[in-house]
Order: C-alpha cells, then sequence, then structure tokens
C-alpha cells in the first residue's frame, strides 16, 4: 500500500510543479528559450504523470490478483471410488 501512496504523493507534487511552470508562461516574463524550456518541462511532468497512472492501474491490476484465492479456478474432481 506504501507503493500507491507514494505514486500519488509524487503525482500531486509534479501537478502543483506543472502549475507553477504553466502560470510562469502565462505570466509572459521569458524569451523564446524560456518559453520552450518550459514547454519541454510540461510535456515532461504529463509524461510523468502518463507513467505513474500506468504504475497505479497495474498496482490495482496486482490487489485484485492477489485478493482472489489460486484455487478459484480449479475445478473439483470427485474423487469417490470408481472401479
Amino acid at each position: 500500500m506504501a507503493e500507491k501512496e507514494t505514486l500519488m504523493l509524487l503525482s500531486s507534487q509534479i501537478k502543483e510543479r506543472r502549475n507553477e511552470v504553466t502560470e510562469d508562461m502565462a505570466r509572459g516574463g521569458a524569451d523564446l528559450g524560456g518559453y520552450q524550456h518550459a514547454c519541454g518541462q510540461v510535456r515532461g511532468f504529463d509524461t510523468v504523470q502518463m507513467m505513474i497512472a500506468d504504475m497505479l492501474v497495474v498496482h490495482k491490476k496486482e490487489e485484485e490478483d492477489f485478493e482472489s484465492s489460486p484455487t478459484d479456478n480449479i475445478v473439483t474432481i470427485d474423487k469417490g471410488d470408481k472401479k
């Protein structure tokens, strides 16, 4: 469960940083190079957010798989005496 909480904390921190960068871009104080750098940062933040979302989906699937019993899919066989 700690991994899920860590990923969610990281995601919220990235979201905050992305908002800071986009607000700075909106103020328009940077030159072309600064704008290009900020665009690259935003793109990187979005990429990392997608990766975190994918990891959370995998983590959820692993939890669901762990909760099911390994014998759920086994067919029981009648063990009576058959001659």
